[in-house]
């Protein structure tokens, strides 16, 4: 008789076999690729039986290990991608003229990818406007934008002169993005309507130009939709106009101003940036020939700008010097850090105080409600207008 004890025993679960789409690794954020290392080495690969089980795991080489910096060649960054930029080669290199023998392009622009240590020593990926050394990957031609699959990368960074960054994302990462690097000055465009002046923005960019030690040029755009010109800009604009060093009103349509600011760009290397749908792109396509960037129409429901320029682009200017066109942003924040923390702000705020000597009685003084307050006392004699000081306290109480 056959022995039935352990019929009743339940039967054993069976293992679900698991599909490649399991092995394979999440898309994720490709700072978090920079982190883990994957823009540098190339992802893991994994082999499989037919039956799926015991896979063997073998990682792909890394192909810059062996690049050395006395191979690699000079650039300059003219436009950055999420995972690559274009680099204009220096002429001097004896690469360019490889590249043009070899490809048959017609400048001495390439397209490399990021290298992950050198992105975590910079803290973030290249600029427009940076200056690297770029090493060649491998023979093959470039066959699309993912990692590894470029014909040159970027190996270091050079030392920035100069750099235009402005917080990121409030993401977990609380990084700055930097608009521009190797910069001589910025040129603030901003309308005198459609859309309407923006106080508190023009404050904080001009913030943003004090602390990195960049002049701050102000121009001002479609003045052909003010009937009188200059006597019908509003207070708001001419309080500001007060405090800054160079405004410059301008219009497409008539070609007003437009010699004058060619003048302020020749030999420089000047960052362009504003608000959507002030004119920004039209200026510049007016500027530099063959730029044909994008324009769009303000909005008729909010009038805010609509955004035609995704990316910061570097363009040669005529007579000299460089225009790096950077995206219409509706709004730029300001990071609560030692060198900006509440104290700071309220002694560098634009135009409270004369030759930015700090007069007021007690050195952390905020213009609230301390006593001997030099600020508030100039805001009720009507010195400083009430609309200066009210963007100072937005810009006080809205710090990340």
């Amino acid at each position: 008789m056959l022995n039935n004890e352990f019929d009743d025993e339940p039967e054993p679960l069976r293992r679900v076999r698991p599909t490649r789409r399991d092995h394979r690794s999440r898309r994720i954020d490709v700072l978090r690729e920079m982190e883990s290392g994957v823009v540098d080495e190339r992802p893991v690969k994994e082999r499989f039986s037919r039956e799926f089980k015991n896979p063997r795991i073998k990682k792909i080489k890394d192909p810059l290990e062996k690049i050395d910096e006395k191979d690699c060649v000079e650039g300059m960054v003219v436009e950055v991608h999420r995972r690559t930029c274009e680099v204009r080669l220096d002429e001097r290199n004896s690469l360019s003229s490889i590249v043009y023998q070899r490809s048959g392009l017609s400048s001495n622009t390439v397209t490399a990818m990021y290298r992950a240590t050198t992105s975590k020593a910079l803290g973030e990926f290249p600029a427009v406007g940076d200056r690297v050394l770029l090493g060649q990957v491998n023979d093959a031609e470039d066959s699309g934008e993912g990692v590894g699959s470029q014909k040159y990368c970027v190996v270091r960074v050079l030392p920035r002169k100069s750099e235009l960054k402005r917080p990121g994302p409030r993401d977990s990462f609380r990084r700055k993005l930097t608009l521009a690097a190797n910069i001589d000055q910025v040129v603030i465009v901003a309308s005198v309507t459609q859309p309407e002046f923006n106080y508190g923005f023009m404050d904080r960019f001009l913030l943003a130009a004090n602390l990195n030690n960049l002049p701050f040029v102000l121009v001002l755009t479609k003045m052909d939709l003010l009937p009188n010109g200059e006597a019908d800009l509003n207070d708001d604009i001419r309080d500001f106009m007060s405090i800054v060093d160079k405004v410059i009103p301008v219009s497409v349509k008539t070609g007003v101003g437009l010699e004058r600011l060619r003048d302020e760009l020749r030999g420089k290397s000047s960052v362009f940036s504003g608000q959507s749908g002030v004119g920004k792109s039209t200026l510049v396509n007016a500027l530099v020939p063959g730029a044909a960037l994008e324009t769009g129409a303000v909005r008729e429901r909010d009038g805010k700008g609509r955004h035609t320029t995704t990316s910061s682009s570097l363009f040669d200017f005529p007579g000299g010097g460089y225009v790096i066109d950077t995206p219409g942003i509706r709004s730029i924040g300001l990071d609560r850090e030692d060198d900006m923390d509440a104290e700071t702000l309220a002694k560098i705020f634009p135009g409270f105080f004369e030759d930015d000597l700090f007069t007021c009685k007690y050195s952390n003084c905020l213009h609230l409600k301390e006593a001997g307050c030099t600020v508030r006392a100039a805001v009720e004699s009507g010195r400083i207008s009430a609309a200066r000081y009210a963007s100072y306290l937005r810009i006080l109480n809205s710090r990340d």
